[in-house]
């Protein structure tokens, strides 16, 4: 059984139209840096309802206005915004994603299938969300994978999301590079912060994959 619904919003077909990129080689990071998902805010692309983003206490915020915890707001990545295994060659995730040349509208809310062609998961496959943008790589289609103790950032929201340090999410622009250091995060974020040492195998960052003919049909509860 899925612990997660992956589908959090439903999108319009202008979203899978075949002008945005579909296929081809890209490469994977990773992040948490606890902000509101860009794709959370309206009007970033035509979908029903926005990305939803969390309260301190990871609940749904229904105000999609709210102002990101990266600048003092209440609005941040909700715990549930993480990956998770389904077995040991495929897991369901979500990731800050960018292509050259395109916009937000491109990406936000859909899901791609990314199979991964280097390192030691190299064989292994991810159904992804596009819940955020990135926008500091040009040169290449990139995936930022959401998870905690992935990478933290300077903004600190982490911190004031979960009333602790900062450096309990590690080093900025590193995040954790032990799995014994997942078991200090808060509670929600422990099992999917072992996930990169169990499933990903702390694959060195980037990582190569292949975008396979996406955007795919995003996963449902079962």
């Amino acid at each position: 059984m899925l612990k997660h619904l992956i589908l959090t919003l439903l999108l319009l077909p202008s979203l899978t139209s075949a002008s945005y990129p579909t296929f081809g080689p890209a490469i994977t990071d990773r992040y948490w840096d606890c902000c509101k998902p860009s794709c959370g805010w309206k009007g970033k692309a035509s979908f029903n309802t926005p990305v939803f983003s969390c309260d301190a206490n990871n609940t749904h915020l229904t105000d999609f206005n709210a102002g990101t915890g990266c600048n003092g707001g209440n609005a941040f990545l909700c715990a549930d915004q993480s990956p998770w295994a389904v077995n040991d060659t495929f897991s369901y995730g979500f990731a800050g994603v960018s292509f050259p040349g395109y916009v937000e509208d491109a990406w936000c809310g859909a899901c791609y299938q990314l199979d991964f062609t280097s390192g030691e998961v190299k064989g292994k496959r991810m159904v992804i969300q596009a819940h955020n943008t990135g926008y500091d790589v040009h040169t290449a289609s990139r995936f930022a994978l959401a998870i905690p103790g992935g990478n933290t950032s300077y903004a600190a929201a982490c911190a004031l999301q979960y009333g602790v340090s900062n450096t309990v999410f590690g080093e900025e622009n590193v995040g954790l590079t032990t799995a014994s250091q997942c078991d200090k995060l808060p509670k929600a974020l422990q099992a999917p912060c072992h996930w990169r040492f169990d499933w990903f195998l702390d694959t060195d960052r980037p990582t190569q994959c292949e975008l396979h003919a996406g955007p795919v049909p995003c996963g449902t509860d079962e």
